[in-house]
């Protein structure tokens, strides 16, 4: 009896070593990203937008960029990628943290819009040509904006709006947590693309209605509950392009970086992006 006890706690043993050892082979990497943005699918693997992803990484998605740097700031994940943008004002208020510079994706931002509205289209990509000035000053308004004092926000605040289908309103889809391109106050909505589709409806002469929800909601939302367009800083891509006609983009050359721990070397010895690419996937 005692021989098979002995035999059965063995084989008990072996097993449990066997599962730690495995368990430590297939451990990876976790990194974070905002829920729904071309970080979240550059990490996990899109096919539709040539991203073949990283079996070596663990992505974990969050609501914003910030949630994500501060689990960073608490050990939980090791770095966090993010649109440049949004990823440089959060580095430049936190000296934890820093920016690696090199553009792991390009990209385009474009306003989604309804397809069965092809008028709307031609004409808001007429103003989006016509007021590129106007356009760079919005974007100069908020270059110091970020994640961290967006809620402090003195300037210029738009409204959400009713939806009436008996007005003559411009019906915009969004998700308000991505400074400086949208973010609320209040309960009124700022940022960039807040300021364009804004700028847009008053040259169309129509009431701007902001309708915010999940960033995974945007694109589908449009041409439902009389949603017009989506400004949600959207990459243009083939999938998103199937479900929205993307007018001219507002935005080129914009892209994703990683977000570090300053106290962190794994990149410093990178001098280009194809260099970090190939960092990220020997991470173990």
């Amino acid at each position: 009896m005692k021989k098979l006890l002995s035999l059965a706690m063995a084989v008990v043993l072996l097993c449990g070593c066997v599962f730690a050892f495995s368990s430590c082979s297939d451990k990876k990497v976790k990194i974070g990203v905002q829920s729904g943005t071309t970080g979240e699918s550059f990490l996990k693997g899109n096919a539709d937008m040539g991203f073949e992803g990283y079996d070596n990484i663990d992505t974990q998605s969050y609501d914003n960029a910030s949630l994500a740097v501060t689990d960073m700031e608490n050990g939980n994940i090791k770095y966090v990628v993010i649109d440049a943008a949004v990823g440089k004002s959060l580095a430049a208020d936190n000296d934890a943290i820093k920016v690696i510079d090199y553009a792991l994706t390009k990209e385009d931002f474009g306003i989604g819009v309804d397809k069965n509205q092809t008028e709307l289209l031609e004409q808001i990509n007429g103003i989006l040509a016509s007021k590129r000035a106007e356009i760079d000053a919005i974007y100069e308004k908020y270059a110091d904006v970020n994640e961290d004092n967006a809620a402090n926000w003195t300037g210029e605040t738009i409204p959400a709006g009713t939806v009436d289908s008996s007005k003559n309103q411009l019906v915009v889809a969004t998700n308000a947590a991505f400074p400086p391109y949208e973010f609320t106050v209040g309960n009124n909505f700022a940022g960039i693309d807040m300021e364009i589709a804004k700028l847009i409806a008053d040259e169309l002469g129509m009431e701007l209605v902001i309708m915010d929800m999940a960033f995974e909601s945007v694109v589908t939302s449009i041409g439902k509950n009389g949603v017009d367009i989506a400004v949600s800083g959207l990459t243009i891509n083939p999938a998103r392009a199937q479900v929205v006609n993307f007018s001219d983009p507002y935005e080129e050359g914009s892209y994703q970086v990683i977000l570090a721990m300053k106290d962190d070397t794994t990149f410093d010895s990178c001098t280009s992006a194809e260099e970090v690419l190939a960092k990220l996937a020997e991470l173990k």
